[in-house]
């Protein structure tokens, strides 16, 4: 016995390290983590602790199966089951596995994959294959079968990550900003950091690898993440240059400027130019100047005089008529214009039904803004303003109570808002519906006898806040007699539930609704124009008389104030060469547009006529004389009259 004893003390210690738990648990200090598991048996290792599994692991059909729920506690993920849908997801770091019992289908990060065998549950334990759960969760797998264990590996060391706030800076320029995203997959502090060339200003130009690395509370560091810098050389500014098409000019001369600027990136996002008339009228030196800015902020400026000669070429006047742009506007005497003789003119309102529905104009409360029932083709002006601190939207209903099916065509519309500034709405609105008018995109609908329909949704959508201005200009034709009403309810509301509670509102003295006939005017002018100055007067409600209507919720006849809503036609049967036709705003400012030969021209294009004492250019003719055709709405929100000036352009 005394022989044998040192030998059965090695075969024991051996067997002891041979089973002990930790020879195969150990975390090494590369960041591997482990997880032991025995075969028919609850116990499992991770790393230094011992756990015990609801289930053994098991062997059906040669797959082998662990304990969901004990296996994702001991690698710390968590598994989650949805009873509606019997599905089990199981989450460890960044990945999703997805799965149900009895099915070998299952989802990883939402893509689909097949597996061999499939999870079952014993005694309320889901139990899912060994090899399915290592590989969705990046583990090695080694079995050891005389031991009947299998080992799993996988790295849990700390990840090195961060982000770059520029990785184009410019050299002496440019900070670089640096954000640590630096994590541990298994939820360890980061307790160290080290980086290289992580320089906040980079000091020449040229590509550098800025490296980061972490180490965690075991101290295990994590591999390099290395970001690539591509440093520029020091940006320069911009350099500011133009050139004029000479050196000297006389009086009401064109003057063309010429940017020459340049950058070394080319990226000037703007010029600034100073005392740039397109012409003079004093004489004597003029300095002008051009200041660029690039992309980084960085400014060019340079300046050049010309000289002025006591020589006229053009007037003032003579020059804007003859070189202001379309849609642009130039200054006249406001007061001189009233002097000029008015072009007669014919009038032949042409069959549309017109329903103004702008009153009250300011929404101060919930209901029915104005209703009737018309037939045939019907246009629907609407122009509110939100005076509530509610948000509110506007509806058009139609409701159909005759016997059959009513059938409805859309055509040219035109919307504009909400925005609280009014001119800018109303000329919005009324260039967007004149060039639907010229390419009108129709759509259908047909209402079933009985039920109610919204019409222009696209409308209704929009929720106005509090001091918005919200218009529309909108034709569709109706096969049959419609109810329709004009609804404004709190943005929140149904409508259905809304609609039996309101009323009818009572218009307000200051606007306008109504039920309006003839809405499409037609007027003729068949002189000779542009042989001298002259004017035609619109929308003044006397020489250009207003529509009569009627408040179909009242019963009480109207008169259409600026006739807003009615579409006019100009036919202007023989203007001269060389003239100039514009606008001219004579109750105050004007924001609108005008189909001119079939082409859209905004009053202005990039602002409004402020007062009488300004003009936009609408068009001009050639070298023969022309028909000219002019198509308008009075435009919401603006002030009338308007004046249609005819000027003679200079022909020298």
């Amino acid at each position: 016995m005394k022989r044998n004893f040192p030998l059965l003390l090695l075969s024991s210690l051996l067997m002891v390290l041979f089973h002990s738990p930790s020879s195969f648990a150990q975390e090494t200090s590369t960041g591997l983590a482990k997880i032991v598991l025995v075969q028919n048996s609850t116990q499992m290792w991770y790393n230094d602790n011992s756990f015990t599994a609801a289930q053994p692991l098991t062997t059906v059909k040669g797959v082998t199966y662990v304990a969901a729920s004990s296996f994702m506690n001991a690698i710390l993920g968590t598994i989650a089951y949805d009873a509606k849908t019997r599905q089990y997801t199981l989450i460890s770091r960044k990945d999703v596995l997805k799965m149900q019992a009895g099915k070998s289908a299952y989802s990883v990060n939402g893509a689909s994959k097949t597996m061999t065998g499939a999870p079952y549950t014993i005694k309320g334990t889901l139990m899912i294959p060994i090899r399915t759960v290592a590989s969705v969760f990046g583990m090695t797998l080694k079995s050891f079968p005389s031991e009947k264990k299998i080992v799993l590996t996988w790295s849990n060391a700390p990840i090195a990550k961060f982000s770059v706030s520029d990785t184009n800076p410019y050299a002496t320029q440019t900070e670089v900003k640096y954000k640590n995203e630096a994590y541990h997959p298994g939820g360890l502090a980061i307790v160290e950091e080290r980086w290289e060339n992580n320089d906040a200003i980079f000091d020449e130009a040229g590509t550098y690898s800025v490296t980061h690395w972490v180490k965690d509370e075991r101290g295990t560091w994590s591999d390099p993440y290395t970001v690539s810098i591509t440093v520029h050389p020091p940006n320069q500014p911009p350099i500011a240059s133009f050139a004029t098409d000479k050196d000297i000019y006389r009086m009401g001369e064109l003057i063309s400027y010429i940017d020459q600027s340049t950058d070394d990136e080319n990226q000037i996002i703007s010029a600034a130019w100073k005392n740039n008339a397109r012409g003079f009228f004093v004489p004597g030196q003029q300095t002008v100047t051009l200041t660029v800015t690039d992309s980084h902020g960085e400014v060019g400026e340079f300046s050049k005089t010309i000289m002025i000669l006591d020589e006229t070429l053009y007037t003032k006047e003579e020059f804007d008529l003859k070189y202001m742009e379309i849609g642009e506007k130039f200054d006249i005497n406001g007061p001189s214009v009233l002097q000029l003789p008015m072009m007669a003119y014919t009038i032949n309102d042409r069959e549309q039904t017109l329903i103004r529905a702008n009153s009250p104009e300011t929404m101060l409360e919930e209901g029915i803004y104005y209703e009737d029932n018309v037939n045939g083709n019907v246009r629907f002006m609407l122009h509110n303003r939100n005076g509530r601190s509610t948000p509110m939207k506007i509806y058009i209903l139609l409701t159909n109570n005759n016997a059959d099916p009513v059938n409805v065509r859309l055509g040219a519309v035109g919307m504009a808002g909400p925005n609280r500034i009014v001119s800018t709405v109303g000329k919005a609105v009324t260039g967007r519906f004149l060039e639907s008018l010229l390419n009108p995109k129709y759509s259908y609908l047909q209402i079933p006898a009985g039920e109610s329909r919204l019409i222009f949704q696209e409308y209704s959508s929009k929720i106005l806040e509090e001091g918005d201005v919200y218009s529309m200009f909108a034709d569709a034709q109706l096969s049959n007699y419609l109810d329709f009403k004009v609804i404004a309810i709190n943005a929140d509301r149904d409508l259905t539930s809304a609609l039996p509670t309101l009323r009818v509102l009572p218009s307000h003295e200051k606007h306008i609704r109504g039920t309006f006939e003839n809405a499409n005017r037609v007027m003729y002018v068949n002189q000779t124009i542009g042989d001298v100055k002259s004017r035609m007067v619109l929308a003044d409600n006397f020489v250009d008389t207003r529509l009569s209507g009627i408040d179909k919720t009242t019963g009480t006849p109207v008169l259409n104030v600026g006739n807003y809503g009615v579409v006019y036609t100009i036919q202007l049967g023989k203007v001269q060469p060389h003239t100039a036709i514009g606008i001219n705003p004579r109750g105050g400012h004007y924001a609108g547009a005008f189909n001119v030969n079939n082409k859209t021209v905004y009053a202005t294009n990039t602002s409004i006529l402020n007062n009488p004492n300004e003009v936009c250019m609408l068009y001009k003719t050639g070298d023969s004389v022309e028909t000219v055709t002019i198509t308008f709405t009075p435009a919401n929100g603006s002030m009338l009259p308007i004046n249609l000036l005819f000027l003679p352009m200079p022909t020298h």
